[in-house]
């Protein structure tokens, strides 16, 4: 008992530089026949930086990590999803670990110099991240849920960096390495409408400009057409 508790006490204390750690999902994608965001997706990313930039409403990362494709995961998503986010805050999205080397990553986490980091990855290993963390009894991360943030915290970084957002956790969660965690929302739906819609509006445009120019084109056409029948009557 004694041993276990010394071990245990040990194993927490290196988890005492990485105070502040989110996880988040991938955003949306089209399909499983496509290795990118889909237009949804590329919204989200884009609105990541009103979550989690400079001016946002959570405590901006001092790195970011992302899942690395592979030859058997050639998704770009997760990537995808933070770089915006990344540019942003001036930083480089650290591709060193793939989907299945989630445990040297969160032994990397354990003793990380950087006070608060990011890691974007794959719904269905981010519970595994969580248990290597010391999150027992992390929840399966549901098929559906993209705006989830999973925050694992000391208790003595503040996770919100904006006084006036309206933050409120829908879970709470003990954990066993120093590290407890809760589970927030990245509240960007608006910024996301508003980024989908002048997208569809860039693309009526676009359809516009292109049926003026097939509609000048015909109109062309015809009057050259017109004129070619008027020389060979007269002439």
């Amino acid at each position: 008992m004694k041993l276990n508790f010394i071990v245990n006490t040990l194993v927490a204390l290196t988890v005492a530089e990485a105070k502040l750690i989110m996880l988040i999902r991938h955003g949306e994608k089209i399909d499983d026949n496509h290795t990118d965001l889909s237009p949804q997706g590329q919204a989200r990313a884009e609105c990541l930086v009103e979550a989690f930039g400079q001016n946002g409403v959570y405590t901006s990362p001092q790195k970011i990590f992302a899942q690395s494709p592979t030859e058997q995961r050639q998704s770009t998503r997760p990537r995808d999803t933070v770089a915006p986010l990344a540019e942003s805050l001036n930083l480089q999205v650290d591709l060193q670990y793939t989907s299945g080397k989630y445990k040297k990553l969160a032994k990397y986490l354990k003793t990380a110099p950087e006070e608060v980091i990011l890691v974007a990855w794959g719904n269905d290993r981010i519970p595994n991240i969580a248990n290597e963390l010391g999150i027992a009894n992390a929840p399966n991360w549901k098929g559906k849920i993209f705006d989830d943030v999973w925050i694992l915290t000391d208790g003595k970084t503040p996770y919100v960096q904006n006084p006036n957002a309206n933050v409120t956790p829908s879970r709470s969660l003990k954990g066993s390495l120093g590290l407890d965690m809760v589970i927030v929302k990245e509240n960007v739906e608006q910024c996301m409408s508003k980024r989908l819609e002048s997208l569809q509006n860039a693309q009526n445009e676009s359809q516009l400009n292109s049926s003026g120019e097939m509609i000048k084109t015909s109109g062309f056409m015809t009057l050259a057409s017109l004129l070619i029948a008027l020389l060979y009557l007269f002439y």
